[in-house]
C-alpha cells in the first residue's frame, strides 16, 4: 500500500503532501470550532433558564393548590409541597409569613425563590373537590396552577348547586 505521504513522481517530487496535512488541519479546526459552538449554545440556554424561575409559571394559591401542582417549581416537590398543602388542610393560610413559618430555613429559602409567585386566597372547597378528582387529574392541564381555571372551576360547581 502507497501512502500519500510517501507517493513520488517520476521527478522525485511528492505529490499531495502540503495538501493532505493542510485538509487534514482544516478539518481539525472546523471540528473543534464546531465542538466550540455547541457548548457555548447550550452553556447559554443553561444560563437562560436558570434566570428566572417563575418566569413560565405566573403563580400558585397555597390554600388551594394540589402537591403535584408544585412539580412545575424544581426543589418544592415533595417535601415543602406536602408540608404546605397538609398544613392548608387543617387551616387556610392567611399570609406568606403563615407559609414560611411551618418550614424550616432550607426550605424557606427555596420557597423564596418563587415568593413572586405564592398567592394567598381563599380557601375553596368547591376547586379543592375538583382537583381532587379523576376528571382533573387528567384535564387539569397538569402540573401548572391556573387562576383561570380556579374561578372557571367555581363558576361551574356553583351552578351546579
Amino acid at each position: 500500500r502507497v501512502s500519500s505521504f510517501n507517493n513520488n513522481n517520476s521527478n522525485g517530487n511528492s505529490n499531495n503532501v502540503g495538501n493532505d496535512y493542510d485538509s487534514s488541519a482544516t478539518a481539525i479546526g472546523d471540528r473543534r470550532d464546531a465542538i466550540r459552538k455547541v457548548l457555548a449554545s447550550s452553556a447559554i440556554a443553561a444560563f437562560c433558564t436558570c434566570l428566572h424561575p417563575t418566569a413560565a409559571i405566573a403563580s400558585i394559591d397555597v390554600n388551594n393548590a394540589l402537591a403535584r401542582e408544585y412539580t412545575a417549581f424544581p426543589g418544592l416537590y415533595p417535601t415543602i409541597a406536602t408540608k404546605i398543602v397538609n398544613a392548608a388542610k387543617n387551616e387556610e393560610f392567611q399570609s406568606k409569613q403563615q407559609v414560611y413559618d411551618i418550614l424550616n430555613e432550607l426550605e424557606q429559602d427555596r420557597l423564596r425563590q418563587y415568593d413572586a409567585a405564592i398567592v394567598i386566597a381563599p380557601l375553596d372547597k368547591n376547586v379543592q373537590q375538583f382537583k381532587t378528582s379523576q376528571i382533573c387529574k387528567y384535564e387539569c392541564g397538569g402540573r401548572v396552577s391556573s387562576n383561570f381555571r380556579d374561578e372557571q372551576i367555581k363558576a361551574i360547581q356553583t351552578d351546579r348547586r
